[in-house]
């Protein structure tokens, strides 16, 4: 099954749309325009719950060796904490899994390759590239960003 977003109204883009049917749960900021695929699920599978997620605090955690318990703070409107363990997996996951990654991952390749072919990025980026080589400016940041 594949879901599509067509259009939305009173979502803001850096909301994450969450949607699950049947055990399997795919999450994606919703600008990003992609379709939300699930393999082996059928249309018949209800309910399908769709979520909108709102970001309220980031935070970072720099994990240390030989320690598994941190608390987090989180930065930004929503001041909260957070203690968490972490603990070492085996590192196998289930192969549908593995396969169901693999897949996303072409065609978020294939995704990218085409929307760079289609704004002709790439031949953009290495005109750049080879002018700053030949003119040699002092800033070449400043340069390119002209």
């Amino acid at each position: 099954m594949e879901v599509k977003v067509l259009s939305k109204t009173g979502v803001t883009d850096d909301a994450v749309l969450s949607i699950r049917a049947g055990t399997v749960r795919r999450q994606a900021q919703i600008s990003s325009g992609r379709p939300f695929r699930f393999p082996k699920i059928t249309l018949e599978e209800n309910p399908v719950k769709i979520d909108i997620l709102q970001q309220v605090g980031t935070a970072y955690l720099v994990t240390k060796p030989g320690e598994d318990q941190y608390k987090v703070s989180f930065e930004g409107e929503f001041n909260a904490e957070l203690e968490v363990q972490l603990s070492q997996m085996d590192g196998s996951e289930p192969k549908a899994e593995v396969e169901d990654r693999k897949q996303e991952a072409v065609a978020s390749a294939k995704d990218a390759k085409e929307y760079l072919e289609n704004h002709q990025v790439l031949q953009f980026v290495q005109a750049v590239l080879q002018t700053v080589i030949k003119e040699r400016p002092s800033d070449p940041f400043e340069y390119m960003a002209r």
